[in-house]
């Protein structure tokens, strides 16, 4: 017997693997080939010629694993014994080898015959334009070519399925040195050029193809590995509704139908939905999504913290939890929390390649996918007739939004729909997505838009003097926040309120705490925890939270982020006399952290001075259009989202580009890095030496990089048994780190 996996027995067999990765792709083909079509005509294909290519990439993907050095390896393994290294070898490299006769044939054809030759080749390693993947092999003599027996055996299934064999070809004198020449020959771009494959297609379009064709081959060859059925999510419209009732019976309230959740309801097409905090934004857009025969629905977050809100929400009352998955950055850590839910390496890798069919994302996930980095071919094959909902689509910078722009154009030419939804909607970030979407109007919830939660004051003192009034209304026993706009002002009001009432429960929040300490912060918060009488917060509040304070006092910051911040006072209408307060903002807030944005910090000041008053829903909408009447989206940072993903299709291409999602998708001023203040070194080395690595992230603290370079790199403790960051700093639970004198920027 040949093997394809060290399981003893027909399932670790070659023949059952390829048997069942072929049964995967023609469900798949199924389900995707007519919403390839578009992509296909632009690509000078035909859906058969896709068709009968894949079917031979997906046949030959690991023909090479029938080399002997292969067997012994998974023979060795079965026995329980150490693998010799003499053994190892690409068998991808052998596949794409005995495929190159294909090839050949497929250049008579004037599509391109390049995209399934190179889903076999990349389909488990990244690949870059020198192909170091494979220095190993190419810097060996001799390679472990297939002899008769074993390729009679491999075409076998050729035979079976294809009716069509590979003439075998032939063996030059300098071997491993032609084959690394046919590679290049074939995929790089000045070779491309010159065999004219760019003349009709764009690049743009071919390395999509080459993506959905690697993605397709990758995800049927999980599947098959895994021995897991991957659910489609079943759910009407009318179940919907059911189980909402039911979710909201356990809360104790009724459910009421919404004018603004029929309308979702009854949209057909892409849809921009405009509501209040509070009016069931997410509920609304589950019944739009209900009606369509999707793949797969991707919730798209701000935040890792409203991802993993959603996802336990989705799991909870709408879908059964095996067909949800997560992903984010921190996404490993937090299943690993999870007693009953500690997942699997392999599903939580399905996870990250987005292949549960109700998906919940930060929107990161989905937007590296066009820079070719980590699992990009597999997000790419994800989108294919997907429903992608992007939330809070007003929390990003216009660097953001380009990706998002590009992103969304690629969802609609693979057969997807979209839906962004936002409770502030500015008329230039709205008419940007309406002419993108050709949306002629967006459906607003109305019935919700005369509601009035707070009265909005402004007070033109800094943060030392209005502290008097803060304590009046801790002495009348409200809840209150204080929320302001850097760490170190959220600290030191911190210390200030702790030393002046020691008995008084604060809770500070911001994102200098480790990852564990948050959490425990942020559950309080969410349980409505009366453990605290006053929170200190940064921006983290804006759009992280379902809380809700009686009194919030706010930093004055741009006016969409004070909205943000306003929606978490009196946010279920608990309270009567809710105030939102804001104050002067500090000079660290203009010189620093708004910038980029001090002419809209200024006209929210202005405006807000006129607008001291019960405000209703409308009247904040009215005055986020008064801050930002003129503002151009379009601007530098725009247009360098809007080029990045054509640049990476016109110089990277099909290669692989190892980046980091938050840097890349985001333009983060200040880079984070991760360290681990040392009172958790004993803890973190026990993890790292049960090699429970999941855990480890619980105890970073995230810094930007301009404080770690002048405040903790003199700290970094070395350690050669256990190389993580564990850095000299003093830390609590309360405060975040402390630091030798206090930094005078965030």
């Amino acid at each position: 017997m040949y093997y394809a996996k060290p399981i003893n027995g027909e399932k670790g067999s070659y023949y059952y693997h390829v048997s069942k990765v072929y049964e995967t792709f023609e469900n798949e083909l199924k389900e995707t080939l007519k919403y390839l079509t578009p992509l296909l005509n632009r690509c000078g294909e035909t859906p058969e010629q896709y068709e009968q290519k894949m079917k031979i990439a997906i046949l030959m993907h690991d023909f090479g694993k029938l080399n002997c050095n292969f067997q012994e390896v998974m023979r060795t393994i079965i026995r329980g014994e150490k693998v010799n290294k003499k053994y190892h070898f690409r068998h991808e490299l052998l596949s794409f080898y005995y495929m190159l006769p294909f090839a050949d044939e497929w250049k008579k054809q004037k599509a391109d015959f390049g995209y399934p030759l190179f889903a076999v080749i990349s389909h488990h390693k990244q690949i870059d334009q020198r192909f170091d993947s494979f220095e190993r092999e190419f810097n060996k003599k001799n390679w472990p070519l297939l002899s008769n027996e074993e390729i009679e055996y491999g075409c076998k299934l050729l035979d079976e399925y294809h009716g069509i064999r590979p003439q075998i070809p032939l063996k030059t004198e300098s071997f491993p040195l032609t084959i690394k020449l046919i590679l290049e020959n074939i995929f790089s771009l000045l070779s491309m050029e010159e065999r004219g494959a760019f003349k009709t297609i764009s690049r743009y379009d071919l390395r999509l193809l080459y993506a959905i064709a690697k993605g397709q081959l990758q995800y049927c060859d999980w599947m098959a590995s895994s021995e897991e059925e991957i659910r489609k999510y079943t759910l009407t419209q009318d179940e919907l509704i059911q189980r909402l009732k039911k979710k909201l019976e356990e809360e104790g309230r009724t459910y009421v139908e919404r004018p603004f959740h029929k309308k979702c309801a009854q949209a057909q097409g892409d849809v921009i939905a405009i509501a209040p905090t509070g009016s069931g934004k997410t509920e609304a857009s589950l019944l739009w999504a209900a009606q369509f025969d999707s793949k797969k629905i991707i919730f798209c977050m701000p935040t890792k913290v409203t991802s993993n809100s959603i996802y336990e929400r989705m799991k909870k009352y709408y879908f059964n939890p095996k067909v949800c998955g997560l992903s984010h950055s921190g996404a490993n850590t937090y299943f690993a929390l999870q007693e009953n839910d500690a997942l699997p390496s392999f599903t939580l890798l399905h996870g990250k390649a987005l292949i549960p069919s109700v998906m919940v994302s930060t929107v990161d996930q989905i937007l590296t996918s066009g820079f070719n980095s980590t699992l990009w071919g597999l997000k790419e094959y994800a989108l294919i007739n997907s429903t992608v909902i992007f939330d809070e689509i007003q929390s990003y910078d216009t660097f953001t939004l380009a990706l998002i722009t590009q992103t969304i154009k690629k969802i609609k030419t693979l057969g997807g729909r979209v839906m962004l939804m936002s409770a502030t909607f500015p008329k230039f970030l709205l008419k940007h997505f309406q002419d993108l979407l050709d949306i002629e109007k967006p459906i607003i919830a109305e019935e919700l838009m005369d509601r009035k939660s707070n009265t909005w004051r402004y007070i033109e003192k800094n943060l030392e003097d209005i502290r008097d009034e803060i304590e009046e209304y801790l002495q009348q026993g409200k809840k209150v926040a204080l929320v302001v706009n850097d760490i170190e002002t959220a600290k030191r009001e911190y210390d200030y309120w702790h030393e002046k009432n020691e008995s008084l429960r604060v809770l500070c929040l911001h994102s200098e705490f480790t990852m564990e300490d948050r959490m425990k912060k942020e559950a309080l918060l969410l349980e409505g925890s009366k453990d605290y009488q006053l929170v200190i917060a940064t921006q983290v509040l804006e759009v992280s939270l379902d809380v809700s304070f009686e009194i919030m006092f706010s930093e004055c910051a741009p006016i969409d982020s004070l909205v943000q911040r306003a929606g978490r006072c009196n946010r279920h209408l608990e309270f009567e006399n809710s105030e939102f307060i804001v104050f002067d903002p500090s000079e660290i807030s203009i010189k620093y952290v708004y910038k980029d944005s001090r002419a809209i910090l200024e006209k929210t000041q202005t405006i807000l001075k006129l607008k001291q008053k019960k405000l209703a829903e409308r009247e904040i909408i009215d005055m986020i259009e008064e801050v930002y009447d003129g503002f151009d989206i379009y601007d530098e940072n725009y247009e360098e989202g809007l080029q990045l993903y054509q640049n990476i299709a016109d110089e990277l291409f099909i290669f692989d580009l190892p980046i980091d999602e938050k840097l890349a998708t985001r333009r983060f001023d200040i880079i984070k890095v991760a360290i681990i203040p040392t009172i958790f070194k004993e803890k973190v080395e026990e993890l790292y030496a049960e090699k429970e690595y999941a855990k480890i992230p619980l105890y970073e603290v995230p810094v930007t990089y301009s404080k770690y370079r002048r405040w903790i790199a003199a700290t970094r403790v070395e350690d050669e048994q256990c190389p993580l960051p564990f850095c000299e700093v003093e830390y609590s639970a309360e405060r975040g780190i402390k630091y030798d004198d206090s930094p005078s920027i965030i």
